[in-house]
């Protein structure tokens, strides 16, 4: 049953509902619309299920930050202002989304602005794909498969970016500038998104101290892991755990 939000926006921005419909039930295409506000207006079964969210009516009317980590939200609201003020589409995109339970993968996203019956933007639709069976157009990030699984199983030790750039047969320096043209962010920076990740489910499913956490997830002591994850997150871990707790 559409909500009062999601029947104002269908009446306002034409064939956009006929959109959702051809989407609704591919398995293998995530399907996201969004107003002008960066509110939800519609997901297609897909994208729910990989959320693990039963009812729809859970996300409608929210946005981004109530759903992800801080700073995927900012990237991807950064995307829809573009695509919006611009008013052309962002196409091949590749960039990590968290699903509901917890795991971080990494998709192939299109986004194209969307109209009202004046002609003026009334918000952003977005399909993703995961970017593994998306096939030879990304071919050149599946070779990198085996560097994010070595960081998602072992991101509690110290991973080194040479240990990384053995993985796939490169130097350092050629590693880093391929990882960084492919995903717009160095292998540092991801690992510590990785971490950052893990320390978020277990401040809100645990009762382990902060120190315990920052251990657990590759952090050397508290003060360096309290001060990246404010950095990321935008709080500190303890407030973060009141909050989602």
């Amino acid at each position: 049953m559409q909500t009062s939000i999601q029947r104002q926006f269908f009446e306002n921005v034409p064939g956009i509902a006929q959109t959702c419909r051809l989407f609704a039930h591919l398995p293998d295409v995530y399907l996201v619309v969004k107003d002008a506000e960066g509110r939800f207006i519609k997901h297609n079964k897909a994208l729910l299920n990989w959320l693990k969210v039963d009812d729809e009516n859970e996300l409608i009317g929210r946005t981004d930050f109530d759903i992800h980590p801080r700073d995927q939200a900012e990237a991807y609201q950064r995307e829809d202002r573009r695509v919006m003020q611009t008013c052309e589409p962002l196409v091949d995109l590749v960039h990590p989304v968290t699903g509901g339970e917890g795991a971080t993968t990494w998709f192939q996203v299109i986004k194209e602005p969307l109209f009202d019956k004046r002609g003026q933007v009334a918000g952003v639709v977005g399909m993703m794909r995961d970017y593994r069976r998306a096939g030879l157009a990304i071919a050149p990030y599946l070779e990198m498969q085996c560097v994010f699984d070595q960081i998602n199983e072992h991101f509690q030790r110290e991973i080194t970016v040479k240990e990384l750039a053995s993985l796939v047969g490169l130097s350092t320096s050629q590693f880093q500038r391929r990882f960084r043209k492919l995903f717009q962010t160095s292998p540092a920076s991801y690992i510590s998104h990785v971490r950052i990740q893990a320390a978020c489910r277990l401040l809100t499913s645990t009762t382990d101290t902060i120190s315990q956490i920052a251990n657990q997830c590759g952090f050397y002591d508290h003060s360096h892991f309290s001060k990246v994850f404010k950095t990321q997150t935008g709080v500190s871990p303890t407030v973060y755990r009141r909050q989602y707790q």
